[in-house]
C-alpha cells in the first residue's frame, strides 16, 4: 500500500557543478560527482519556495464560445531561498569548506544548476537511477540580509532562466 509522506526532511536539493547536458533525463553521475554539492543542510527549510507560480494566460476564444476562454501561455517561476553561514570557531572567519554555498551565492548574477527532489526518502539519502526530479537553472540576485535572529543567514532571490519538472534520473549513458 502507498503511503503519503511528509516534507519534513525529505526535500534533497543539489548544486550540480555544470549545466546538465539534458536537463530533461539528468545523468546519475551529474548529481553524485564531486563537484555536485547536497546543499539541503545549508538552506532554511521554510522559506526554500523556488518553483512555477502560474502561467501567463492568453484569452484567445472561438467566435461560436460563450463566455471567456484562457489557454495557457508562458510559465512563470519565482521565489528563492536562505543560505546559512558557516564559520570557522578557532579564527572567526568563513569556514573554507562548510561556507561553500555562500561563496556560490554572494555575487549576483551567478548562475545556479539545481536538481530538487521531494519524495519519501530522506534528504541525505542519495540520489538513484529513477528517482523523479525538478531542474532549474537560476541567475541569483544580491543576498539579503535576516533580521538577525536566529542563525546569521541571506535571502538570495533566484531568477528564473530554464526548468524541466517532474523528470527522472538516469543511470547513465
Amino acid at each position: 500500500m502507498s503511503v503519503k509522506t511528509l516534507a519534513d526532511g525529505n526535500v534533497k536539493v543539489t548544486l550540480l557543478a555544470a549545466k546538465p547536458a539534458d536537463k530533461n533525463a539528468i545523468v546519475l553521475t551529474a548529481l553524485t560527482d564531486v563537484g555536485a554539492k547536497d546543499i539541503s543542510c545549508n538552506i532554511l527549510s521554510n522559506d526554500f519556495d523556488y518553483g512555477p507560480t502560474g502561467s501567463e494566460t492568453v484569452d484567445e476564444k472561438p467566435l461560436c464560445a460563450e463566455g471567456n476562454g484562457q489557454t495557457p501561455g508562458l510559465s512563470n517561476y519565482s521565489g528563492g531561498m536562505t543560505v546559512f553561514r558557516y564559520w570557522d570557531p578557532a579564527t572567526g572567519l568563513a569556514d573554507s569548506t562548510d561556507d561553500f554555498l555562500w561563496e556560490a551565492v554572494k555575487e549576483k548574477g551567478t548562475t545556479l544548476y539545481l536538481a530538487v527532489r521531494d519524495s519519501h526518502k530522506k534528504s541525505k539519502e542519495a540520489w538513484t537511477a529513477g528517482d523523479e526530479y525538478r531542474y532549474f537553472e537560476v541567475v541569483t540576485d544580491d543576498p539579503q540580509r535576516g533580521d538577525r535572529a536566529g542563525f546569521i543567514k541571506y535571502r538570495v532571490t533566484l531568477l528564473h532562466q530554464d526548468a524541466a519538472l517532474d523528470k527522472l534520473v538516469v543511470a547513465g549513458p
